[in-house]
């Protein structure tokens, strides 16, 4: 009895290149999906630093601004950093009462804007410091 179960060649070759064509494309497919995932990984760590800066300056500009001995209302330009962010200071000052309905003198609002230009459009971002001007005065 003969057994027919040798291929031609030709047959054979034609199942190889497929499967060497199918094993690149799928190699493909996950290298671009990588690939994206890294991209957003880096963005992700990107847009952490950039926070974090942010947080550095806020804190830098409204501990200044609590240390002074007497602050003056109005606005003011603070700095352009080398990323682009515009930060100001606006110091105001507010008319409260305590709860026995006396006016509380030296009590201001100080706020510290940054501004800045990203592929979203014009960002801002703003934190306030309520400070007791009182409290920081040296009465020594």
């Amino acid at each position: 009895m003969i057994s027919n179960n040798h291929r031609k060649p030709a047959q054979s070759g034609a199942f190889i290149l497929l499967e060497v064509i199918l094993a690149v494309a799928l190699f493909g497919m996950i290298s671009v999906g990588f690939t994206a995932a890294l991209q957003q990984i880096a963005l992700g760590a990107l847009r952490s630093g950039d926070e974090m800066r942010l947080q550095r300056m806020f804190e830098t500009f409204l501990t200044e601004a609590s240390k002074v001995a007497e602050l003056e209302p109005g606005d003011f330009s603070i700095m352009t950093d080398e990323n682009g962010v515009y930060y100001s200071r606006e110091i105001e000052e507010l008319e409260l009462e305590n709860m026995d309905g006396r006016a509380l003198e030296g009590m201001f609002r100080v706020a510290i804007r940054a501004q800045w230009d990203s592929p979203g459009g014009d960002q801002e971002r703003l934190v306030e410091l309520i400070r007791y001007e009182p409290l920081y005065q040296n009465t020594r």
